[in-house]
Order: C-alpha cells, then structure tokens, then sequence
C-alpha cells in the first residue's frame, strides 16, 4: 500500500452534509510530512480528519450498504431475491463468497468490507499518531473526545472485522488466528493475531475511550432537535458519533460476545437507565411520512449510534423501490413478500396484530406491491432533502441493550421484564412466562431490526444451525466466516 487517502470534511457533520457541501481528498504518504504538519497544525485540522473517518464507514462497502441493509441482512436471509443463483444475492445467500463467474463476483463484495473497514482504521491511526503531541492546542475537553472516539473507532472496525472474518465465538475457538490488529498508521504487514488476543484488544481501547468520554457525556438528540443548539459545532449531533453512551453500548456488545454476562449486563443497564434514550411507541409512527419533512423512519430518539450517509436517497432508491414501468422486481431490489412479514411478526396470533412493526399498523414504513405481493421496507426512503433524519443508519439501537439485558440477567424471570419492555412499546402484550425467553429473544431480533445488519451477528454468536427462510442451510462452520482477501497481504497474514 503505497499511500493512504484521507477523507476531509467540512467541520460541521450533519450540518453542512444537509447543505450538500463538498469533500476533498487529502494524500497522504509517509514522504509527506509536510502536508501531515498542515493537517494538524489546528483544531479544525482534528476535527475534519476525525469526521473523515465517520464519512469513510459511511461507504457502501461498510454501513452505507453492506454492514446495515444489504450483503449482511442477505446473509441472515432476510430478503425474497435469493431463490435462484443466477444473481449475486443468491449467490451470497448461499455462502459462496469466493464466487467469482459469469460476471457475478462476491468476493470482490467481501474484499471491499476488509479494504474499506482497514482504510478507515488507517485514518483514525493517522489521528492517533499526532493527537498527543498537540494536547496543549487543543484543549482538555478536545483532546479528550477527538482520542476518544478515535479509539472507539478503530476498536468498533477491528470488532466488526472479528465478528465476520473470525470463527464462531467461544473458548475453543479463542487461540484460532482472525485478523490483524492495527494500532499504528504504517504500510508495514501485521500477523494476524488469535480472536481472544483481538477482543482483548478492543476491550482495552473501548474502556480507555470510556474514559476520554466522559468529559462530555450530554447527547443533543438530532431525533428530537434537527437544528442542535450547542454552540460548539463539534459538539453537535452526537448521536452520529461513537460518543459516550455509544461506547458503553459497544462494550454491553462486546462483554456479550465473549461470554461476560455479567458485564454486558452492567454496560446494558448504563445506557437504559441514561435517560439519554427512549423506546418509541405507536404515538411516534402516528405521522410518520417519507415525504414529510418530520418523518422518523428509523426511530431516531433510540439511536444510540448512527451512521450520517448523504449518498442514502441513491442507494434506497435503487434496493428499496419497485423499479418503474416494470411488472416483475428489478434484480437489485430487497424485499420480502406479504406472507413472510406477517409470519415474522406472527400476526396471526392473537393480540399481535397491533405490532407497531407490521405493514397493516405501520404502513408508512411499508411499500406493498399488491399484485405481487411482495413488500418493501420505507426505512430507507430519503424523499425529504430537509430532514436529516432520513441519511441515518442505525448502527446501535437502544433496544439491542434491553435484549442485551434479558439475555445476560442473572435470572430468565428478571430477564423477562427487559423483553417485554420491548414487547410494550411495540404494543405487544406482555409475555407471562419465561418458560421459552432464548427462543422470544431471537425472534425479537428478527422482527426488531429488520434491514439493519444486526441479525448475522446474532445467528454468528448463537451458532445458529438452521436460519429462517435461509436457502443455505444447515449452517457449518466455514459458513458463518468471510475469507481473507486475496491481496490481504497489505496487512500482513
């Protein structure tokens, strides 16, 4: 790798990105230190290269597309399109992610997550490698919180990278090599080191950037407030940075991933018992239009941690539209059919007709294509130039900590009441009995977070054999694992 490109922002995020304002590039090499000088000569300097950072993971190759709603959700067999394999999602859908034929190339897909994910890194590494130096420049509370999400950010890829390129997790696959950790902005090859030595690595700097935080612990909540009222451009928006609360909710993540319940239930806890967030309820969807300028698809007061992607309106026009003049979906669309989403959400149990979640309830969240059948999520629409709330992915919504605490609380009985938390304001009845809560959990997260990412990752954890609505069962090991990249040699083996 001969340079790495920096992605340079104007300082005002979300802001100025509503105002359509222009990117540019920065090269940087390691002869180049002059134009490394220049970046940091100022705060301003810090603040662009950090939200550079931010824009990269907002690529399609990382949570712009394929971390969020597309190649992940595909893998959880979210999506209709995959009955046959003459397109790259069937393809997909059935783990074949070294296909490379008849134009159809998803290891390519699976190589730009590993490329984009590691370009990112390198440019919170670049960060890194200066911030200390210029402490005195940019004041305490700066310092802290452009260090801190730094960290938080290298540690956030590096967990995500584990979570997809490693085996299932668990003690007997902890000494099993995984991916290279980098700490450092260098073009020099790194070994591969083992999953235990990689989780042990990001707890490290997420406890670290729990810290650093904790200077600045208030969230502006862009969900009830688009034009934020701090004065410090910075300091706005903070939902769409890994900011405090965000990290603790990575460590809640974490702890669970390697078996701390106690922990994960600890972190959980902290972000419930915040006040920062709230569960949404039917009243919120009331008057929830794509087209409005108040819409809130995404339920953006549970945002823990969102992704600001100003490309959104491209890529959902294309994934989640019907394509016009056209009787049959285009090869690239993501949609379910009618029967699928009313089993998902059980509808004909009784009493679960009211799920604030299903079309029949929350039609502005839906498209059905009646004479076909076939539904398309509304999540994604970004019809509203206005409102910044239709360019946010969720990364980590705030529902994730209550299934966090059902599952890792000290008794399933205590555990049931964080479920039906859930259940409530979705405008399910409570679950009487704890007798069945793992089998409620999983199904929450499939009704939850739909076109969201977070499925695989909970069919990974589970080991997961047989996945609803898969054409690629049974599950085996090899299954749940990216390859490495070709040329991953760049990064060392």
């Amino acid at each position: 790798m001969k340079h790495y490109r920096i992605l340079i922002l104007s300082g005002l995020l979300a802001a100025t990105a509503l105002l359509g304002a222009c990117s540019k590039w920065l090269d940087v090499s390691p002869k180049t230190q002059m134009k490394e000088d220049e970046q940091f000569s100022n705060r301003q300097g810090f603040i662009d290269a950090l939200f550079g950072v931010y824009q990269r993971t907002a690529a399609d190759s990382l949570y712009g597309n394929n971390l969020s709603f597309g190649m992940i959700d595909i893998l959880a067999g979210r999506y209709e399109n995959k009955a046959g394999t003459g397109n790259w999602y069937g393809q997909l859908a059935r783990y074949n992610y070294t296909f490379n034929a008849s134009g159809l190339n998803v290891e390519r897909e699976t190589s730009e997550v590993w490329a984009t994910a590691y370009a990112a890194i390198a440019q919170a590494n670049f960060i890194l490698r200066n911030v200390d130096d210029k402490k005195s420049m940019l004041g305490e509370q700066t310092y802290r919180i452009v260090k801190g999400e730094s960290l938080a950010l290298r540690a956030f890829l590096h967990f995500d990278l584990l979570r997809l390129y490693a085996p299932v997790p668990g003690a007997a696959n902890n000494g099993q090599p995984a991916i290279p950790y980098m700490d450092a902005f260098t073009i020099q090859p790194r070994a591969r080191q083992t999953v235990g030595e990689i989780v042990s690595r990001c707890e490290q700097e997420l406890l670290a950037a729990e810290e650093l935080l904790s200077v600045h612990t208030e969230i502006d909540q862009i969900a009830g407030n688009q034009n934020s009222v701090n004065p410090d451009l910075f300091l706005m928006f903070r939902q769409n940075h890994l900011n405090y609360w965000a990290v603790k909710a990575l460590l809640a993540r974490l702890y669970l991933y390697k078996s701390d319940k106690v922990n994960a239930f600890k972190y959980a806890q902290e972000v419930i018992n915040s006040g920062k967030f709230r569960l949404m309820t039917s009243a919120d969807l009331a008057s929830t239009d794509p087209v409005s300028e108040n819409s809130d698809l995404t339920l953006t007061r549970e945002h823990v941690f969102s992704i600001y992607a100003s490309q959104l309106k491209r890529v959902a026009d294309d994934l989640f539209k019907q394509s016009p003049n056209t009787n049959n979906e285009d090869t690239r669309d993501l949609y379910n059919t009618q029967t699928k989403i009313n089993t998902l959400y059980e509808s004909s149990v009784p009493g679960y007709s009211t799920d604030i979640r299903l079309p029949i309830q929350a039609k502005s969240l839906w498209t059905v294509v009646n004479s076909l059948g076939n539904v398309y999520t509304k999540k994604y629409h970004a019809d509203n130039q206005r409102n910044v709330r239709q360019r946010l992915i969720p990364v980590i919504r705030l529902p994730e900590m209550y299934y966090i605490s059902a599952e890792a609380a000290l008794t399933p009985e205590e555990g049931l009441v964080f479920l039906n938390a859930v259940r409530t304001a979705r405008s399910l009845p409570e679950l009487a009995t704890a007798a069945n809560l793992e089998a409620e959990i999983m199904k929450e997260y499939r009704k939850e977070f739909y076109a969201e990412g977070q499925l695989w990752y909970y069919f990974k954890r589970k080991n997961t054999t047989t996945i609803p609505d898969g054409v690629g069962n049974p599950m085996t090991a090899t299954k749940y694992i990216f390859p490495l990249p070709l040329d991953e040699i760049q990064f060392g083996k």
